[in-house]
């Protein structure tokens, strides 16, 4: 019964898909302090599932609402976030539990099948290979939409289940497991921008260990220092220019004036002049000759402004998230006085290492234990065929029995857009010179700073909220719910590839504002002060010296006839 409910689910007018959580583990639901009562139509259920709900509200939190159900071997729970409490339904109620767990993709219901390896249903061997060939095919769709050329073994499950994909030639940076899942654990955002991994023969994670910036003082960290040079003497050399009219008006300069009569407020208001300026749009008659540079001064001004405001405007949402360039980092020296956190799996044997090295108190105060494994390998093999060089002693096949506790504090191994991971050279043994091995990228690494992430754990690869990865994912996986991949049964031959899901829609990812965005319109400006400067010469030329100008014009003339009959 359960398994031709599974195999073949009801049928509606949505689309669903079912995930199987091979690694969900009722031991790594911590039970609250508060004891929530289970409310059940059907039974009262143990509480052993007390636990189930410091999960439930972790998805729920990071999920922002969407209908959550975990299906054990007994029947499916559905988590109630205002009541704080579980609804247990038994597995013989499978038309009314199972109303719960489909999945919504345009209203974004998730829901999530709990597999705990003792059921009936959920240990059948056929279902297990059709649900990991179906999520592995989408895994690689996902790789192939964006051009990834590689396939790793790197983690889905225990034992032959493990599957995974490196980024290719687009990327350049390993993406070591896409996972829809949660973590037990409070993540403490604000210590940590973006990572960089290291590896050294201490295996080290280089992490800026200040707080994000606060969104009032976001384009302050937004704009480079020449900007804020250019900046500067453009404040300065308007309010010289308006310094200089505002003392010559009543001397020789009256003649640039457009116009002679002007009040004694104008002529001695410099804060009347600048609201005129800025606020009315009336360009003052101080910066006026014949072409009215002023003016165009002004419209410049303001062409710049509105583009420069345009850009902010649209990623005003996304303000935490500007782009910064990481420090280089080349000597130890470099190393010594950034702001960086230095993530070792065991802080002794890295202070040691360190200490060898004969590298500064300084330097060895950073190290933190933020890590237990930076290489989750499962066995000798498969490890020593992604990276021969590994230590043996970080190949191990059941990471969760040597994890300790604080494994799970913090890892940042951003992508892309979201951000770019670089990886360091493992060579620290010279003592004066970091030797960096850095992706094939063309420009400079820009990182993108997030504030929160969809999960977090060690070495696994998970995407980021509202990721381009993310979405890249919920539209794969709509695709293969569309063209009835979940609905198929397999048989004994289960290696049988699906049918190929139609390709993904031909959208550009989105990406963070950087200074790019501001090149037009700080050349526009200063393409504007320089023309408008140009013009305003002219125009005192031709205002101080025409009549001079064109008596000596006339004299020569005068001077080329009389020659010329005489």
């Amino acid at each position: 019964m359960t398994r031709g409910l599974y195999t073949n689910p009801i049928r509606n007018s949505n689309n669903y898909l079912i995930f199987m959580l091979r690694d969900f583990d009722r031991d790594d639901c911590k039970p609250p302090k508060q004891h929530h009562a289970m409310i059940s139509p059907n039974e009262t259920a143990s509480n052993d599932f007390d636990g189930l709900i410091f999960c439930f509200k972790f998805i729920w939190r990071f999920f922002r609402g969407l209908r959550t159900t975990i299906c054990s071997e007994k029947g499916c729970s559905r988590y109630d976030h205002f009541a704080e409490n579980i609804i247990w339904y038994s597995g013989e109620d499978h038309e009314v539990y199972f109303d719960f767990s489909v999945t919504n993709m345009h209203r974004k219901h998730l829901s999530f099948l709990l597999d705990d390896a003792e059921g009936v249903f959920v240990t059948d061997h056929h279902f297990q290979k059709w649900m990991s060939t179906v999520r592995a095919q989408i895994i690689d769709a996902v790789a192939e939409s964006i051009n990834c050329t590689n396939t790793f073994y790197i983690g889905y499950g225990y034992d032959d289940e493990e599957i995974g994909h490196e980024v290719g030639q687009q990327l350049n940076v390993d993406l070591h497991h896409v996972d829809i899942g949660a973590t037990t654990e409070e993540i403490d955002y604000s210590r940590f921008d973006f990572s960089v991994g290291v590896e050294t023969e201490a295996m080290c994670i280089l992490t800026p260990h200040s707080e994000l910036l606060p969104q009032c003082l976001v384009p302050f960290k937004v704009f480079s220092f020449p900007v804020w040079i250019f900046i500067g003497i453009t404040v300065i050399v308007f309010v010289l220019m308006q310094y200089v009219f505002l003392q010559a008006q009543g001397g020789s300069f009256r003649n640039l004036y457009s116009e002679t009569d002007i009040s004694l407020y104008d002529s001695t208001s410099a804060a009347h002049t600048m609201y005129a300026y800025f606020i009315c749009g009336s360009p003052p008659r101080l910066l006026l000759g014949k072409l009215f540079t002023g003016k165009i001064l002004f419209i410049i001004f303001i062409f710049s402004a509105l583009i420069i405001s345009s850009v902010f405007l649209g990623g005003m949402t996304t303000l935490l998230t500007n782009t910064v360039q990481y420090p280089e980092i080349d000597t130890l020296k470099d190393l010594e006085d950034s702001d960086l956190l230095i993530q070792v799996p065991d802080t002794e044997a890295a202070a040691l290492y360190f200490a060898q090295l004969g590298l500064s108190e300084k330097l060895r105060g950073k190290l933190a234990c933020n890590l237990a494994l930076y290489l989750r390998l499962f066995d000798e093999e498969i490890g020593q065929s992604i990276r021969p060089k590994t230590p043996i002693g970080f190949q191990y096949r059941l990471w969760r029995d040597y994890v300790p506790e604080k494994f799970v504090k913090n890892v940042h191994v951003i992508m892309e857009n979201d951000a770019f991971v670089a990886a360091l050279q493992a060579s620290l043994s010279s003592g004066t010179r970091v030797v960096r091995r850095l992706w094939l990228f063309p420009e400079k690494f820009e990182y993108h700073l997030v504030s929160e992430r969809l999960k977090v754990r060690p070495y696994f690869h998970a995407f980021l909220k509202n990721s381009f990865l993310f979405e890249k994912f919920n539209v794969k996986m709509a695709q293969f719910l569309e063209s009835g991949h979940v609905s198929k049964a397999y048989d004994s031959d289960f290696l049988d590839a699906p049918e190929a899901a139609p390709p993904p829609p031909k959208e550009e990812d989105p990406r963070p504002y950087s200074l790019n965005d501001l090149q037009l319109p700080f050349f526009s400006l200063l393409l504007g002060l320089f023309s408008s400067l140009l013009v305003f010469i002219a125009e005192m030329v031709i205002e101080d010296f025409e009549s001079v100008f064109v008596f000596r014009q006339l004299s020569r003339f005068k001077n080329f006839l009389t020659k010329k009959n005489d």
